[in-house]
C-alpha cells in the first residue's frame, strides 16, 4: 500500500479536527445560533473572527484555516511576511472553533462550504480572508517542478524555508537571481525581498553576486533600491534590471539553472521565482475575482460578485497588502457583518 500524500494527510488531520465543530454546523435545516463562517487565518480573517465572537457571544463562530503553523504567528525565516492577528489559542480562549482543513469550493444556493475533508458547512454570513497565490505564467520551462525547485516563498512559510536552505547549501562565489513579476505588491516588500538577499550573501557569500530581473518597466524601485544599497558597503554586486533591459523572462530551464531574458541568457546556483499574484485559490474557485485576479469589493469589504460575502484581507482589489491594512480590514469586515 503506498504511503499517504501530504494532501491526504491534511485531508484526514483535517476531517479529524472538523469533528469537534459544533452540531449547529453540519446542516442548513438546524435550528440554532446564527453560523457566522471566516474562511483563512492570516491577520485579517483571525482578527474577524475574534471581533465577531466578541461582538455575538452568543452567535457561533467558526473558522478554516488549512495550514495549523499559519495560526501559530511564528516566521520560519527572514523571507516570512511578519505575522500578526490573533493566535490559536486566543481565538479558543473567546469561543471561536476552529477547523484545520482547506476551503475548496461554496455553493451558493444553499449556503455551505465544501471542504478538502469532503465534509460540507452550512453558514449564514461568509467572511473570506484567502490571501494571495501565483497566478501561473506562460513561461515555458516554468512548470510544477520549477516553482517547486525555484520557490517564491511569497506569503508561504513552507517555501521560505525551503529557499533559505537553498542559500544555505550555496558554493563559494554563486550567482543569484531574483525574479519579480510585474505588479507585485506592496512595493516596500519587494525592495524588502531585494535588500534582504543581497544582505545575507553579503554575510554568508562574500564572492556572490545578485541579479534582480523586475518585470516591470518603471525604473524607480531600482534607483530606490540603488539608495538603500548604498548604505550597506556590502561586497555583493548587484544588477538590477528592468523590462525591456534585461528584466523579461522569456524561457527557463530549472535543471540546467537557465534563464533567457530579453538581454540574452544567465545561469544561476538558486533563483527566487516571483510570479503574478492574485486573490488565493478559494476566492477564484467561489468566483469571487475578476478579471484583474483580485476580488472587488465595495468600499466595506462586500463583494461585488456574490452579495453574501465578505472579502478581507490582502485578496481584496483595492488592498493595501500589509499586515496593518489586513488587521484594520479583518475589523472593518466584522463590523460590516455585523451590521449587514
Amino acid at each position: 500500500m503506498s504511503a499517504p500524500t501530504r494532501r491526504q494527510v491534511a485531508g484526514y488531520l483535517g476531517a479529524l479536527a472538523a469533528l469537534g465543530a459544533g452540531a449547529a454546523w453540519a446542516g442548513a435545516a438546524l435550528a440554532g445560533p446564527e453560523r457566522q463562517l471566516v474562511i483563512g487565518g492570516g491577520p485579517a480573517g483571525a482578527a474577524a473572527a475574534l471581533a465577531l465572537k466578541r461582538a455575538t457571544p452568543h452567535a457561533a463562530v467558526l473558522l478554516v484555516e488549512r495550514d495549523p503553523k499559519g495560526l501559530a504567528r511564528a516566521g520560519a525565516s527572514a523571507f516570512d511576511r511578519p505575522g500578526g492577528g490573533p493566535a490559536l489559542g486566543a481565538l479558543r480562549r473567546a469561543g471561536v472553533e476552529v477547523i484545520l482543513d482547506e476551503a475548496v469550493g461554496v455553493h451558493w444556493a444553499d449556503q455551505r462550504l465544501a471542504l478538502f475533508s469532503g465534509r460540507a458547512l452550512a453558514f449564514d454570513r461568509l467572511f473570506l480572508a484567502p490571501g494571495t497565490a501565483a497566478r501561473p505564467e506562460a513561461i515555458p520551462g516554468l512548470d510544477p517542478v520549477a516553482r517547486h525547485l525555484w520557490p517564491a516563498a511569497w506569503g508561504s512559510a513552507r517555501e521560505a524555508r525551503r529557499l533559505g536552505a537553498q542559500l544555505a547549501a550555496l558554493p563559494d562565489r554563486p550567482h543569484v537571481i531574483l525574479r519579480l513579476a510585474h505588479g507585485l505588491s506592496p512595493r516596500h516588500a519587494v525592495l524588502d525581498r531585494a535588500h534582504h538577499l543581497a544582505r545575507l550573501l553579503d554575510r554568508t557569500r562574500p564572492g556572490a553576486r545578485l541579479t534582480v530581473l523586475d518585470a516591470g518597466t518603471a525604473a524607480d524601485l531600482a534607483d530606490r533600491f540603488q539608495r538603500r544599497r548604498a548604505g550597506d558597503h556590502g561586497p555583493t554586486p548587484v544588477d538590477w534590471r528592468i523590462a525591456g533591459h534585461g528584466g523579461t523572462v522569456h524561457r527557463v530551464d530549472v535543471r540546467r539553472g537557465w534563464v533567457e531574458t530579453d538581454a540574452g541568457p544567465l545561469l544561476a546556483d538558486a533563483v527566487n521565482f516571483i510570479e503574478t499574484q492574485g486573490a488565493g485559490t478559494i476566492a477564484r474557485a467561489a468566483g469571487l475575482v475578476d478579471a484583474s485576479g483580485w476580488c472587488p469589493t465595495d468600499p466595506h469589504g462586500r463583494s461585488l460578485t456574490r452579495a453574501q460575502a465578505v472579502i478581507l484581507g490582502d485578496a481584496r482589489k483595492d488592498a493595501a497588502r500589509t499586515v496593518a491594512g489586513a488587521l484594520r480590514s479583518g475589523l472593518a469586515a466584522a463590523e460590516t457583518g455585523l451590521n449587514a
